[in-house]
């Protein structure tokens, strides 16, 4: 019987694995829209704050914020905005997140 409640644990936890909070969740949008801000502080600390919590997340949803920060290097995005993405991605690529089937969405340059 201790068997099968273990079991049955582990099962729930696998149930749970895949569930992230709603406030992660509000967390990640605060910070990919701290990426587009004016100061650079603020584009930097966000970076670094979606590198962490993007560690720790499922690699089908750290996927989802690596698409987060690609799409902030689209051409009608302020310089700040790019600026934000490019330190996002980077904070991702140093944490083995950024995959190598994604950097064909990476713009090179800027075009306005």
């Amino acid at each position: 019987a201790a068997g099968e409640a273990a079991a049955g644990a582990e099962g729930g936890e696998e149930e749970e694995e895949g569930l992230v909070p709603e406030a992660v969740e509000s967390i990640l949008e605060q910070l990919l829209s701290g990426l587009r801000d004016s100061d650079t502080v603020v584009r930097w600390s966000s970076a670094k704050g979606i590198g962490r919590i993007t560690n720790r997340l499922p690699l089908e949803l750290a996927d989802d914020v690596v698409g987060g920060a690609v799409d902030l290097l689209a051409p009608d995005e302020q310089a700040s905005a790019w600026h934000g993405g490019c330190l996002a991605l980077a904070e991702l690529a140093r944490r083995g997140l950024l995959l190598p089937a994604r950097l064909p969405e990476v713009p090179l340059t800027r075009t306005p």
